[in-house]
């Protein structure tokens, strides 16, 4: 062997050493642990969806996983945001206002959450007023797992989306789709099940349907991943263990603002048997974690 390749091989081995590994679940599921999603980066810690609460969580905690939402600009940047109307992260002045109506280089800063302005480093850091490029994000984590939801996304985002995801060669490192069932299909459309995708509503909905008449074996999944609400029914220890038997990662996140972020409510999740947990809090379910592994 070369010393070029020497160098090569030691500096892969080292990086796989610091990537989550793969469960063991069925015959597919998510190729990468994601016992811990980071939701939006940790919106309990850092401002949501911005580069210093992706650091922070990949950095310092090394979440299984970083989730996060992204939409187009009006001159086709990919920024990573998650509302639709912009009023919330950056004020009553954008009401009505969406991503889509500015230039990237037009969009305003973010205002900083009550639930957040306590925290000095966050409240120090010029980035965390800044909605940043999908691009930037890959680019420092190239080879980080994430879940990215394109939301609402038309075909161009989409598209868009995808050949980044490639050309970054992270198709094992990404789980993507969107709750919505047009933009999921085009995710399934352009790109099959070369980049593993969640499960859109209306398909989540099916499988729960016949997995409630017995009849969820007849359903064709091309998805590797089920990530839903805590909402009682819709989670029962008898759906989770059939999409598991079917290779289907289930994670679960919280009803309201996304993430679930007490300790009561990760309990449940482990009671139901899931494989991962969304939450805002990641410092904290890392903790827990620890003492309380979920089942792989």
């Amino acid at each position: 062997m070369t010393s070029s390749s020497h160098t090569a091989s030691q500096a892969a081995s080292e990086t796989s050493e610091l990537l989550p590994t793969a469960p063991l679940l069925g015959t597919r599921g998510l190729p990468f642990r994601h016992a811990l999603m980071s939701h939006r980066g940790g919106s309990l810690e850092h401002v949501e969806n911005t580069m210093p609460g992706f650091r922070f969580s990949a950095n310092e905690l090394k979440a299984d996983l970083l989730e996060l939402d992204v939409q187009l600009t009006k001159d086709g940047q990919v920024v990573i945001f998650h509302d639709n109307d912009m009023a919330r992260m950056c004020g009553a002045a954008f009401k009505g206002k969406h991503i889509g109506d500015f230039n990237f280089d037009e969009l305003p800063p973010l205002q900083i959450p009550d639930k957040v302005k306590h925290l000095p480093d966050v409240v120090s850091d010029p980035e965390s007023t800044r909605i940043p490029l999908l691009r930037a994000l890959l680019s420092e984590f190239p080879q980080y797992p994430m879940q990215i939801d394109v939301k609402n996304g038309s075909e161009e985002l989409v598209l868009k989306v995808g050949h980044m995801i490639q050309e970054f060669r992270r198709e094992q490192l990404t789980v993507w789709g969107s709750f919505l069932s047009r933009p999921s299909k085009l995710c399934y459309k352009y790109f099959g099940t070369s980049i593993p995708m969640f499960f859109s509503l209306l398909r989540f909905l099916k499988a729960f349907a016949l997995n409630f008449i017995g009849l969820l074996g007849w359903m064709e999944i091309h998805e590797q991943a089920l990530i839903v609400p805590n909402f009682g029914i819709f989670i029962s220890p008898s759906l989770i263990r059939a999409l598991q038997r079917r290779g289907v990662s289930v994670i679960v996140f919280g009803r309201q603002d996304g993430g679930m972020n007490k300790v009561e409510d990760w309990e449940q999740v482990r009671r139901l048997g899931a494989n991962g947990i969304c939450s805002d809090a990641p410092s904290r379910l890392q903790a827990w974690l620890k003492e309380n592994p979920l089942p792989m």
